[in-house]
């Protein structure tokens, strides 16, 4: 009996935290989520933000803030999105609210990222990355640039026959071995 209550208890934990489905956003045109929790010491309420979630009207989430225990800010990020539905741009603030980072993405006409550009909070331009594709649309070659426009870092990403991610191998501009990455799938 003692197993059937705790089962209950966890089950309605876990349900009450998934956030709402895209479906019942775009139907009930909710514009934004705040999650909140009540903490009771000595029966005096204390309210605690948890999360915070903006919403287009086609259900993508615009912005997203993400509080720790305290009600502190832990993350926040802001998007723009394409007509298509992707990430064209992404803004990272501190946790104050300034802007600390920015991210623009082009895409083509098959919906894949050709390349990211990356600012610091001032606009500054940062680094560049571009992406390049196999014959399977799989991301196969990625290019960081820096402000001069000189490549100084390259990653190579091989694949198996059934189109799953094996390997990224990441190289300075020298062509010197920084990092790899192996992908192990339990099927």
């Amino acid at each position: 009996m003692k197993n059937i209550s705790t089962l209950a208890i966890l089950l309605c934990f876990v349900s009450g935290s998934f956030a709402q489905s895209k479906k019942d956003v775009i139907k009930n045109k909710v514009k934004s989520i705040k999650t909140t929790t009540t903490q009771y010491k000595n029966d005096v309420p204390k309210i605690i933000p948890e999360l915070f979630e903006r919403y287009a009207p086609n259900g993508e989430v615009t912005e997203k803030i993400e509080y720790d225990k305290d009600g502190n800010i832990k993350f926040h990020e802001a998007y723009v999105f394409n007509k298509k539905g992707d990430i064209i741009e992404e803004r990272i603030y501190d946790e104050k609210g300034n802007l600390k980072k920015k991210k623009i993405s082009n895409y083509d006409a098959l919906g894949k990222k050709t390349d990211e550009s990356r600012f610091d909070g001032a606009g500054k331009f940062l680094e560049k990355e571009t992406y390049s594709y196999n014959a399977n649309g799989d991301r196969n070659l990625e290019l960081t640039f820096n402000p001069k426009n000189e490549v100084i870092q390259k990653s190579y990403i091989t694949y198996d026959k059934r189109g799953m991610r094996l390997e990224k191998k990441t190289m300075d501009s020298n062509g010197k071995l920084l990092e790899i990455k192996k992908y192990t799938y339990e099927f």
